[in-house]
Protein backbone atom coordinates (compact mmCIF):
# COMPACT_ATOMS: atom_id res chain seq x y z
CA UNK A 1 0.00 0.00 0.00
CA UNK A 2 1.37 3.40 -0.99
CA UNK A 3 0.53 6.47 1.10
CA UNK A 4 -1.52 9.21 -0.59
CA UNK A 5 -0.43 11.95 1.80
CA UNK A 6 2.96 13.57 2.14
CA UNK A 7 4.50 16.35 4.20
CA UNK A 8 6.27 19.02 2.17
CA UNK A 9 8.51 21.77 3.51
CA UNK A 10 8.46 24.87 1.27
CA UNK A 11 11.57 27.00 0.79
CA UNK A 12 9.69 30.30 1.17
CA UNK A 13 6.91 31.42 3.46
CA UNK A 14 3.57 32.10 1.88
CA UNK A 15 0.05 30.88 1.40
CA UNK A 16 0.25 27.56 -0.43
CA UNK A 17 -3.24 26.24 0.40
CA UNK A 18 -4.89 24.87 -2.74
CA UNK A 19 -1.70 25.01 -4.84
CA UNK A 20 -0.82 22.11 -7.13
CA UNK A 21 2.28 20.03 -6.36
CA UNK A 22 3.99 17.59 -8.73
CA UNK A 23 6.36 14.78 -7.74
CA UNK A 24 8.32 13.28 -10.64
CA UNK A 25 9.43 9.65 -10.19
CA UNK A 26 12.83 8.45 -11.43
CA UNK A 27 11.06 6.85 -14.42
CA UNK A 28 9.46 10.18 -15.39
CA UNK A 29 5.92 9.58 -14.14
CA UNK A 30 4.33 12.67 -12.64
CA UNK A 31 2.16 12.32 -9.53
CA UNK A 32 -0.02 15.36 -8.90
CA UNK A 33 -1.06 16.54 -5.47
CA UNK A 34 -2.83 19.45 -3.83
CA UNK A 35 -1.83 21.28 -0.66
CA UNK A 36 -4.45 20.23 1.85
CA UNK A 37 -3.52 22.11 5.06
CA UNK A 38 -0.67 23.46 7.17
CA UNK A 39 1.33 21.07 9.34
CA UNK A 40 3.45 23.25 11.62
CA UNK A 41 6.12 24.85 9.39
CA UNK A 42 5.34 22.32 6.65
CA UNK A 43 2.36 21.49 4.42
CA UNK A 44 0.21 18.39 4.15
CA UNK A 45 -0.26 17.37 0.50
CA UNK A 46 -2.84 14.89 -0.79
CA UNK A 47 -1.64 13.14 -3.95
CA UNK A 48 -3.84 11.65 -6.68
CA UNK A 49 -2.04 8.30 -6.47
CA UNK A 50 0.04 6.56 -3.86
CA UNK A 51 3.61 7.73 -3.52
CA UNK A 52 6.48 5.27 -3.94
CA UNK A 53 9.00 4.83 -1.13
CA UNK A 54 11.60 6.76 -3.12
CA UNK A 55 9.50 9.90 -2.66
CA UNK A 56 10.50 10.19 1.01
CA UNK A 57 12.95 13.06 1.25
CA UNK A 58 12.50 13.88 -2.45
CA UNK A 59 11.72 17.22 -4.03
CA UNK A 60 8.44 18.43 -5.48
CA UNK A 61 7.49 21.32 -7.76
CA UNK A 62 4.79 23.88 -7.01
CA UNK A 63 2.97 24.64 -10.27
CA UNK A 64 0.00 26.71 -11.36
CA UNK A 65 -3.06 24.53 -12.10
CA UNK A 66 -2.88 25.28 -15.85
CA UNK A 67 0.55 23.64 -16.21
CA UNK A 68 -0.29 20.33 -14.54
CA UNK A 69 -0.81 17.25 -16.70
CA UNK A 70 -0.47 13.61 -15.67
CA UNK A 71 1.18 10.88 -17.71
Amino acid sequence: MHPRYGIVKPYQDGNYLGKKVVYTTPTGRRIVGKVWKHHGNALLVRFSRGLPGQALGGEVEFLPAAEVSEK
